[in-house]
């Protein structure tokens, strides 16, 4: 680590007025800091820079002693953090005084999740949210230990559940079909092949069984549904002209077939229709959206959720805003799975092999809609980019939050992304304040925390600070509760009622 990207990390501190996802200040004029939830957040997400040596505003202040801080800073990730963590150290002089800077590596997969050993791996381990350390969730954790050990969560035994809970028409029209395509498979009896293939397992129908050929997978797992919501407005909660909260709300049950089915159906029913009479009385109907985008969607939520234990309580929302539609399936990105490699040719890892491939294998007759999606399996993101594309729509938004994977389709009357919004407050906002920054300062007519702010918005604390509350409070729109301490954990914004 050279003293240019610590330099340009203080830059990037002083400009947006809070640390990131990947840069931390730390005090050390009067000893040595907590830091362990920090080495372990970024060693369990993308890694970072841990600066010592600032104050809460990011000013010089220098570190207690250089030596003792790099030989505790080393100590600890060797000696105090499961597994050992290897620190990039590198002392800094900034401003007239000294800096230490450790930079800290993203941990390989393998080695997931790394924890402060005295607190163990339940309370120990953490991970970067925003421009915070979280401790990570049960379930976080079970995601990176199960992807390590290779748990098919899919091939769970249904323990409460028998083989007659499964569709016999379907199993047998399946067991006909893969032997004629799989020679050695016709060698076995259909009980066998059935365990094969991963639909049953000592006489219980697995996950993937159930969720292709249940008869009624919700009579087990009530939750593994489509919540399917059409709002009057653009947030959750706005009400319509009649003091309606839907529009239109639908819970679709069934296998992953019939889902998909009522899902499309549910958005078809609530999207506009633009109709075009040719010159020669040929009528063509144009959705609001892209049908075969949408499809991929929910088809990727359906296939890729995640169906562990920790999430069978969580079910798949379908969101129609009047300017958007948002689905969001329960279950981070799979193992090594990121956003900035979604559609490109990057391999990507299924989280659920075996229901993809029973769903490929089951037999052509499968609904169309679905067969078509599987078809697309490796082009899903690259299809709904070309067909949003040629909607003349923005492109679709892939968010991941914690323990869960959102995908936003806006149409025409969106007016601005977040990115265009933010730098329009950033440069404009003493001249003209936009729809959403109404909306915080209106929100802020009594003091709110960040956290606050951020979860009413419904977007990370990290972006809401940079974007909004940074430029706001720089413009005196926003005043802060403790302006003596801009980081303090009880640091809370109100409106400037005199700005």
């Amino acid at each position: 680590m050279d003293r240019q990207e610590i330099v340009e990390a203080i830059a990037t501190l002083r400009e947006y007025g809070t640390e990131t996802y990947s840069i931390e200040a730390k005090s050390a004029k009067g000893g040595f800091p907590k830091c362990y939830d920090t080495i372990s957040s970024f060693s369990n997400k993308y890694g970072g820079i841990i600066i010592f040596g600032l104050s809460d505003s990011f000013q010089v202040e220098g570190v207690y002693d250089v030596e003792d801080l790099q030989k505790k800073l080393t100590e600890l990730g060797k000696n105090s953090m499961s597994p050992p963590v290897h620190l990039d150290i590198s002392p800094v002089e900034f401003e007239g005084k000294t800096l230490v800077a450790a930079k800290v590596y993203e941990l390989p997969l393998s080695e997931k999740p790394c924890y402060y050993t005295k607190g163990g791996i339940h309370r120990g381990a953490y991970t970067r949210v925003g421009e915070s350390d979280e401790q990570m969730t049960p379930y976080e954790i079970y995601a990176q230990q199960s992807y390590k050990e290779g748990v098919p969560d899919d091939l769970r035994p249904i323990e409460r559940a028998g083989i007659d809970d499964l569709n016999g028409e379907e199993i047998i029209r399946y067991i006909k079909k893969v032997k004629s395509e799989k020679p050695n498979f016709a060698k076995n009896d259909d009980k066998k092949i059935m365990k094969l293939s991963g639909i049953c397992n000592d006489n219980k129908p697995t996950m993937a069984g159930m969720m292709v050929f249940g008869d009624y997978p919700q009579a087990y797992y009530p939750q593994l549904f489509i919540a399917c919501s059409s709002m009057p407005g653009k947030e959750l909660g706005e009400l319509g002209g009649d003091g309606q909260r839907f529009n239109d709300n639908q819970r679709v049950e069934g296998t992953i077939e019939q889902m998909l089915s009522g899902a499309l159906g549910f958005l078809q029913r609530n999207m506009k229709t633009k109709v075009i009479i040719d010159p020669s009385g040929k009528r063509t109907d144009i959705p609001e959206y892209p049908i075969r985008a949408l499809r991929e969607a929910v088809t990727n939520a359906l296939v890729h959720r995640d169906y562990s234990k920790y999430t069978e309580r969580a079910y798949i929302q379908v969101y129609v805003y009047s300017d958007r539609i948002e689905i969001i399936n329960p279950g981070t990105l799979y193992g090594p799975n990121r956003i900035d490699r979604l559609g490109t040719d990057t391999i990507m890892e299924a989280r659920n092999p075996n229901i993809i491939r029973l769903l490929e294998e089951k037999y052509p007759a499968i609904d169309g809609d679905l067969m078509r999606a599987l078809e697309n399996r490796h082009t899903g993101i690259p299809t709904m980019r070309r067909e949003m594309a040629k909607y003349g729509l923005p492109e679709p938004k892939f968010i991941e939050g914690r323990g869960l994977f959102k995908v936003v389709f806006y149409n025409n009357s969106h007016d601005s992304e977040p990115d265009q919004v933010s730098d329009q407050v950033s440069d404009q906002v003493s001249d003209q304040v936009s729809d959403q920054v109404s909306v915080i300062l209106d929100y802020c007519n009594k003091p709110r925390s960040l956290k606050e702010i951020a979860n009413f918005l419904g977007m990370t604390r990290s972006y809401v600070s940079r974007k909004y509350i940074v430029p706001l409070v720089r413009n005196n729109q926003l005043v802060r509760t403790i302006p003596e301490k801009p980081k303090s954990q009880l640091q809370k914004y109100y409106r400037n009622k005199h700005k």
